[in-house]
């Protein structure tokens, strides 16, 4: 069974028995934090009860470790597998050529976009945000501070998992997108 069959079931059915098809070395998307490698389970005892977690190593920050205690059904939503290759083609595809995907700064939609997991959307929020920012370097203006932050968190989210699929390095996405775009 693929790690995205295993996924589906972990995040909509039987929880227990997608946990135990999880293994270590698969890899996955989790929340906003991004590409993560399974290292496998523990258990701790925190508060004096003992808790089973899934222990995940972000792939892109190496001394991080993430313990998802298997009891919290919201953190467990938070498990996506990985796109494929072609979905990252369609997702390149559809990304706007202009900025009109947001007209005003709203750092609830933002926070929305990044915790949804919506690739998509957070491909169209990159490419508003990087030709936002393009249009106001010209002018010899920058983002606002807001826009900032979460265009480098978006952009650092998309480009984690666009190079784990694609084998590239985070510096190559920008340069793979921008010659799908201009193909198209």
């Amino acid at each position: 069974m693929y790690i995205r069959d295993k996924i589906k079931l972990y995040s909509r059915f039987n929880v227990e028995g997608a946990l135990k098809m999880l293994k270590k070395g698969d890899v996955i998307s989790y929340g906003t934090t991004g590409v993560c490698k399974v290292e496998g389970e523990c258990e701790q005892t925190v508060k004096g009860q003992k808790k089973r977690y899934i222990v995940l190593k972000p792939v892109h920050q190496i001394n991080s470790t993430l313990y998802v205690p298997v009891d919290n059904d919201e953190l467990k939503t938070k498990f996506k597998p990985l796109l494929t290759g072609d979905e990252i083609e369609e997702i390149i595809k559809e990304m706007p050529e202009e900025s009109s995907f947001w007209k005003e700064s709203s750092s609830e939609l933002y926070s929305q976009v990044l915790e949804s997991g919506d690739r998509k959307r957070l491909a169209q929020l990159v490419r508003t945000l990087y030709l936002r920012q393009k249009h106001l370097i010209a002018k010899g203006r920058h983002l606002h501070s807001l826009d900032e932050r979460f265009f480098k968190n978006a952009e650092n989210l998309l480009f984690d998992e666009f190079s784990a699929v694609l084998g590239i390095s985070q510096d190559e996405v920008f340069d793979f997108i921008e010659t799908r775009l201009s193909k198209a």
